[in-house]
């Protein structure tokens, strides 16, 4: 398998070119060229992967011990300086010399090259004041430093691998229904008088690209609060939207996703079949069955704004969709002022206001 690393250069300057959500083309930051995706097909400098590791290293042993079997160091091929990556699943790096981002190509091809690509429509730019706004309401209870220009410094920008199911669901389902006929009031008591119906469904509901997030190390909770993507914007996958932005390869199989992708087709699919049932007052479903079929599999990168924070041994995490701005996290709160704010200073009022009485004289 090729592991080389690719450079998307700059043909007028030869910088390092990055992904610009404003303008939507490559960008170069020291001449100011311009660039789109079609003029970038085939990288414009390439480099050869050296194995930091090899089987006939003599201290092989103690380098596996010191770095594990997944350290691998690449070349940069911008300037030829080692660059260290110490997972297998990251599809890119930033040489720590000349700072130009390089893509890691080999993690990317054969049954790891993804189909589509959403590119990224928000700016680091837009990232950080979505995450100013929404910490600022809640400011004071959080832990000290989180928010502060130092760590919105470590805001990165991500591809996250996805699978994308086409599929198909097959179900029957029986349900009570009930439509009311009257209400009538005799003193304390009410009286109920309904109709009583079984309503049956048998039928299929056809999905198109239902996501999960193909990631070990992304939180499932996390990527469904930030979806829906708008697949609009799907297109071909095209390496070079990866120059400037983080990107992993996925490593959680189809089959490691399907319970999920199977839970949320069948879940909506009762949904679909319930609001077929109209004209009553309650449904309840007596029997069910439903099964997913002609399952059909996609690969695609998904665009993340991701910042991390650790509070106490804990990690929190801020996550914005890189293309249509919804957001999601957890805030470290600072429990010493929350405590004080919800029971210290409620106290201290009590306080002031009963030796207040009691000097007038009223207690």
């Amino acid at each position: 398998m090729d592991n080389g690393t690719v450079a998307y250069k700059c043909p007028s300057c030869g910088a390092g070119l990055t992904y610009s959500a404003e303008s939507k083309d490559f960008h170069c930051i020291y001449c100011g060229s311009h660039f789109n995706a079609d003029m970038l097909d085939a990288p414009l400098h390439e480099g050869t992967q050296e194995a930091f590791i090899t089987e006939d290293d003599p201290n092989i042993e103690e380098k596996r011990r010191q770095f594990g079997d997944e350290s691998r160091l690449y070349m940069c091929p911008s300037c030829g300086a080692a660059i260290f990556t110490d997972s297998e699943v990251s599809a890119t790096a930033e040489c720590y010399y000349c700072h130009s981002p390089a893509v890691l190509s080999g993690r990317l091809s054969g049954e790891f090259r993804p189909d589509l690509i959403i590119p990224f429509k928000k700016s680091r730019g837009e990232a950080i004041m979505q995450f100013n706004e929404w910490v600022k309401p809640k400011k004071f209870f959080l832990a000290k430093g989180f928010g502060s220009a130092e760590s919105l410094n470590k805001i990165q920008g991500i591809y996250i691998p996805f699978w994308l199911a086409d599929c198909c669901v097959e179900g029957k389902m029986t349900a009570d229904c009930y439509k009311t006929v009257s209400v009538v009031r005799k003193g304390d008591y009410t009286y109920t008088t309904e109709d009583h119906s079984i309503a049956v469904r048998d039928g299929s509901v056809v999905y198109r690209r239902v996501p999960a997030d193909a990631s070990s190390r992304a939180d499932d909770a996390l990527m469904d609060s930030i979806e829906p993507f708008d697949y609009n914007d799907l297109t071909e996958f095209n390496m070079s939207y990866l120059s400037g932005h983080n990107a992993q390869r996925y490593d959680v199989e189809k089959d490691k996703v399907l319970p999920r992708i199977n839970g949320r087709v069948c879940e909506t699919s009762e949904e679909v079949f319930k609001s077929s049932i109209i004209g009553y007052n309650r449904i309840n479903v007596t029997s069910k069955d439903f099964r997913i079929t002609n399952i059909n599999w996609k690969q695609a990168m998904m665009p993340m704004w991701f910042l991390t924070y650790f509070y106490k041994d804990k990690l929190y995490y801020f996550a914005m969709n890189g293309q249509t701005g919804k957001f999601g996290g957890l805030l470290p709160l600072n429990k010493p002022k929350l405590a004080l704010f919800s029971f210290g200073i409620p106290a201290i009022i009590f306080a002031v206001i009963y030796a207040l009485l009691t000097y007038m004289g009223v207690l």
